[in-house]
């Protein structure tokens, strides 16, 4: 990796440059900081003035360290995913395109038509992931979706991922048609089956080949050893390292992450699909590294819409102010997305939304319990099952600057009268406090071992 012995990891978001630096030998974090981000205008300054600020920490060894970046400049990865049933194919696209750092904008199932495409465009969704059929299954959808894709006006990569025994036919289409054509594995080969290694991986071609050539990064290429992957698959990958473990050292289990932002609250979980109670499993089946991204749930840019769905009532007695007031301060939030709270009222409020966020994006991610009155099955499990989660970490500037982190994390455990939700009942709950996460993502493709002590030491416990 590097005679040093330094690894300096970057990521470029639309808000920050983040650094991270690294020393491998000692296993330690030497500086972390951020910088305002300039990816729309120069993405070299934002970066050269990450390097001034590692060189002062390091000196000559900056030279002989190897540097590492992530990005999620450039509004991230907007996606589409386009499918032949929700259940199955459109869920096993989901999470997919999440795995690959996506975020989801639109869903379709079953034949589509040109109208259902139209609001692709107003949505500058920026990939279509299309799949459907099962190895030697569906062919007809399949064919009549392409002609669709093919017949509309949209100018964006797809990447076609369904049954493979119409994939010439799928690409022959769409070329012929002007439009870029990717072809991937069939994410669901057969019943039961998840292949979608080969999406996610193309997914992240394309969307690096994109934020290249944003102004000035294909300048910061030069200056760095390789922009490696989006941010939000960097995280998914230290996830699953710490989960899972590496070289004869052992992960940590079954865990969860929260990354509550301004925009979308993600959570990535890591636990083997299993069945809870001797439940029939239905729909498509889950990988073991999973990622969802909620989109209404972002504590700026979806501060309105959260507060109406959470009751204003609700808030105001959990962020402990009058109901007039916090609906003051929603409106302000919404109003300017870069808000930070210095106050303690103000802390108090994005508490209390965050803790909103972390219970509902919990209970989407996870999976649930049907009964049903049927002779052969009497419980249906819909979803992942985390019921034996050991360990939740707190991701993302909300959470980690929060007075009580651990009091909004807890929000994810399952409480009385949801016995069918497939959520942990207790867990050890840690925060990210030195934003490490995207960096050991980086740091694991090149040293697993050490990204994976690293993580161990610095997460923070907490409660």
């Amino acid at each position: 990796m590097s005679h040093s012995g330094k690894a300096i990891l970057l990521d470029f978001g639309s808000t920050h440059t983040k650094i991270t630096v690294a020393d491998t030998d000692e296993e330690e974090i030497l500086f972390s900081g951020a910088v305002p981000s300039t990816v729309k205008s120069d993405a070299r300054v934002g970066l050269l003035r990450c390097l001034e600020m590692a060189e002062r920490e390091i000196g000559e060894e900056l030279d002989g360290a190897v540097k590492l970046a992530s990005s999620s400049a450039a509004g991230g990865l907007r996606m589409a995913v386009i499918g032949l049933s929700k259940s199955l194919s459109v869920s096993a696209g989901r999470n997919s395109a999440c795995g690959a750092g996506g975020r989801i904008l639109c869903t379709l199932a079953g034949k589509i038509t040109a109208q259902e495409l139209e609001p692709l465009s107003d949505a500058k969704v920026e990939i279509i992931l299309f799949c459907g059929g099962y190895e030697n299954g569906n062919e007809k959808a399949v064919r009549h979706n392409a002609r669709v894709i093919a017949a509309s006006r949209l100018r964006i990569p797809v990447i076609y991922a369904g049954n493979s025994a119409v994939a010439g036919e799928v690409r022959a289409l769409l070329t012929s048609a002007g439009k870029e054509c990717f072809i991937a594995d069939n994410i669901i080969p057969a019943v039961g089956e998840l292949n979608g290694a080969m999406a996610e991986e193309t997914v992240r071609e394309i969307f690096l080949k994109r934020i290249i050539n944003m102004k000035g990064l294909e300048g910061v290429r030069e200056m760095l050893d390789g922009i490696l992957m989006p941010t939000p698959a960097a995280v998914l990958e230290a996830g699953r390292l710490l989960s899972e473990g590496c070289d004869g050292e052992e992960g940590i289990g079954e865990l969860m992450i929260f990354d509550v932002g301004g925009a979308t609250t993600d959570v990535h979980s890591f636990a083997e699909q299993s069945s809870c109670d001797g439940a029939r499993i239905a729909g498509a089946a889950e990988s073991r590294a999973k990622r969802t991204v909620e989109g209404d749930l972002g504590l700026r840019e979806s501060a309105s819409q959260m507060a109406e769905t959470a009751g204003f009532d609700r808030l105001a007695a959990e962020a402990a102010i009058a109901e007039e007031k916090l609906r003051e301060a929603v409106a302000l939030r919404s109003a300017d997305t870069s808000f930070i709270p210095e106050k303690s009222e103000d802390k108090a409020i994005d508490a209390a939304l965050a803790a909103f966020a972390v219970k509902t994006a919990a209970r989407r991610h996870a999976g649930y319990l049907e009964h049903i009155a049927s002779a052969n099955c009497k419980l249906l499990q819909r979803g992942k099952n985390l019921s034996g989660v050991k360990t939740i970490i707190a991701a993302g500037g909300p959470l980690i600057k929060a007075e009580r982190p651990e009091k909004i994390l807890a929000k994810a455990l399952k409480t009385e009268g949801e016995e069918d939700i497939l959520l942990p009942r207790s867990a050890e709950l840690f925060t990210d406090k030195s934003y490490i996460f995207y960096a050991m993502g980086l740091l694991s493709q090149s040293h697993p071992r050490q990204a994976l002590s690293i993580m161990k030491k610095y997460l923070r416990k907490e409660g």
